[in-house]
């Protein structure tokens, strides 16, 4: 399945730190990608094959929530699920 809308308006960064437990992955971002995402729209690309289209998706949709956390000093976490009865989400963290 691919989405033919390209949001990314600069070049994403990479995320070093997924963890990944079927069917579930969470992608935990270090200050710097959470300020890069938050305030120019630099998505962190991650490979996680399925998720990986999901991740894209819901990052543009979840950036405003990004920067109240940057604003805050905080790091963001993203769980991504495969599985339907799972939550998505965006939680912040102290880094």
């Amino acid at each position: 399945m691919t989405i033919g809308i390209n949001l990314v308006v600069a070049q994403p960064a990479h995320a070093e730190n997924i963890s990944c437990k079927w069917p579930r992955c969470t992608v935990y971002l270090n200050r710097k990608e959470t300020n890069s995402w938050a305030y120019w729209g630099i998505i962190p690309q991650i490979s996680v094959g399925a998720l990986g289209t999901a991740w894209y998706a819901a990052s543009m949709t979840q950036r405003w929530f990004v920067i109240q956390y940057a604003n805050r000093g905080q790091c963001v976490g993203f769980n991504l699920s495969l599985a339907p009865w799972e939550s998505q989400g965006l939680f912040g963290y102290r880094c």
